[in-house]
């Protein structure tokens, strides 16, 4: 899919878009790879698990589409691995010398990393799936998702906040001034900000809106709120947030006593910075080619059995559930900017089109890396012709056709015009107030509603094409109710 970055399809009413159909009604807040070296790999790794009678092309389709499917995932998260680091540098750089360069340098690194990881996250819907196994060190990746990418967060733990800001948690200490808080009855030591600490801590008091971890944190801790509403502009937090000389440390527009505070925040930028590549780089070990006791080893020991209802069910899962219900619909419906993904940088664009660019990848069997080398070499839409299922196959290309067009346009809008999703989730009642026309606010709201309902038809081309090769009941994941 040839998203425009930087390097209207109606609503069909199947048994899993159905679920979002009234969601509307509610107002409110290639290096390519052979077949005869992807067959290999695969039955190196595993052999035949299943006495299920299948010709000799058959199975080397399955092979092919696992083996690739695992080695895209491991090219991902390997990009996202590698662009952490570098952001890493840049924020090292940027606690030791706070200045705009550095600052704007930091930021830069963060968009560069988050691209590859939204692509990643077509992998992350297999907690259902995977086998049990202690010597995995990691259980699956869902389980695994909630510290390095969980929002929206409660960012009254971290650090300051305005004086409008309503959370879950309202007490003016957080972790960053303070060496010690409460989170209901509960009492925490926050003295020593280690990555250690913040991963312990990530949902304390059993709330999800309690993150202090992975990139969402980052992005508050560089941007800080974005206090636009759904007007124009991201986070401005400045510079002198990191300050750690005598009269220039400040939060926001107070300037502090001292520089503790400016310490602690850059210790808390650097651990938290530190602990999403640990993260990653766990997570890259498990997909690791001929590895043992991994991710990718569970995957290829069960393909005959699972492997291709996993894949189709991640496919529909993030395509719905995930991002046409969680990410888009749940803003759209309510025009609440605190439900935009990225909602401190304004960069919820580009995070909305590499998740569609990771289920397209998986389709196609083609993962573009940082560096232009495309990997994998076998998708599902070249399993699904192989195994004389070409009118599903074509009938899902048309479907990713269309998402390629809707999320282009919110690209395009995004990164050459300069209108965020903020602006575009706004209520004609809310852009009014900065003088948006309801026509021109109209406008917008269809640039996302266009995303969401062509993600709604992919899903019912993912239903059909899984009921042609006998997944009846693929039972994606539908995403939240009002």
């Amino acid at each position: 899919m040839n998203f425009t970055t930087l390097t209207s399809c109606k609503l069909l009413p199947t048994t899993l878009a159905a679920a979002l159909a009234g969601i509307l009604m509610v107002s409110g807040c290639t290096k390519q790879v052979d077949e005869e070296a992807a067959t290999t790999e695969v039955q190196t790794e595993a052999g035949t698990t299943d006495n299920k009678k299948v010709s000799a092309a058959e199975q080397a389709h399955t092979d092919r589409l696992i083996s690739s499917y695992a080695t895209m995932a491991h090219a991902a998260y390997k990009d996202a691995l590698d662009t952490a680091k570098t952001l890493q540098t840049a924020v090292d750089t940027y606690v030791e010398t706070p200045t705009q360069a550095n600052l704007d340098a930091a930021k830069e690194a963060y968009k560069a990393a988050r691209q590859p990881y939204s692509q990643t996250e077509i992998f992350r819907f297999d907690e259902g799936f995977v086998t049990a196994n202690d010597k995995r060190a990691i259980s699956s990746i869902d389980s695994w998702e909630g510290q390095v990418n969980a929002w929206p967060l409660d960012e009254a733990l971290i650090d300051y906040v305005s004086d409008s800001y309503e959370g879950e948690y309202n007490s003016k200490d957080n972790i960053i001034n303070s060496d010690s808080i409460s989170v209901g009855s509960l009492n925490q030591d926050t003295s020593d900000i280690t990555p250690e600490l913040l991963a312990e801590m990530n949902e304390i008091g059993g709330s999800e809106a309690n993150v202090t971890t992975g990139y969402h944190a980052i992005e508050f801790l560089l941007w800080g709120q974005d206090l636009n509403g759904v007007g124009e502009g991201a986070g401005n937090r400045p510079v002198s947030d990191y300050m750690t000389t005598d009269g220039q440390c400040t939060s926001g527009d107070t300037v502090n006593d001292d520089t503790r505070v400016c310490e602690r925040r850059g210790q808390y930028l650097k651990a938290v910075t530190q602990l999403l590549v640990d993260d990653l780089t766990a997570m890259e070990a498990q997909w690791q080619p001929k590895s043992e006791n991994t991710l990718r080893s569970d995957l290829i020991a069960r393909k005959d059995d699972n492997g291709l209802r996993q894949i189709m069910y991640q496919m529909g899962s993030l395509a719905l559930g995930e991002l046409a219900s969680e990410r888009m619909q749940v803003a759209f419906v309510t025009g609440s900017t605190e439900d935009e993904h990225e909602c401190f940088s304004d960069l919820t664009h580009l995070s909305y089109a590499n998740n569609a660019r990771g289920i397209q990848n998986v389709f196609n069997g083609s993962y573009k890396t940082v560096v232009g080398k495309s990997v994998g070499g076998y998708g599902v839409k070249q399993y699904l012709i192989d195994n004389g299922h070409k009118d599903a196959a074509e009938k899902l290309a048309a479907d990713f056709n269309n998402v390629e067009n809707a999320f282009n346009v919110i690209v395009e809008k995004g990164e050459k015009d300069g209108i965020k999703v903020d602006q575009m989730i706004a209520t004609v009642g809310q852009a009014g107030k900065d003088g948006i026309s309801a026509e021109e606010q109209n406008t917008r709201r269809s640039w996302i509603e266009n995303g969401i309902n062509s993600l709604q038809a992919l899903t019912d081309g993912i239903e059909n094409a899984a009921k042609a090769v006998g997944i009846d009941n693929l039972d994606a994941d539908a995403g939240s109710q009002f």
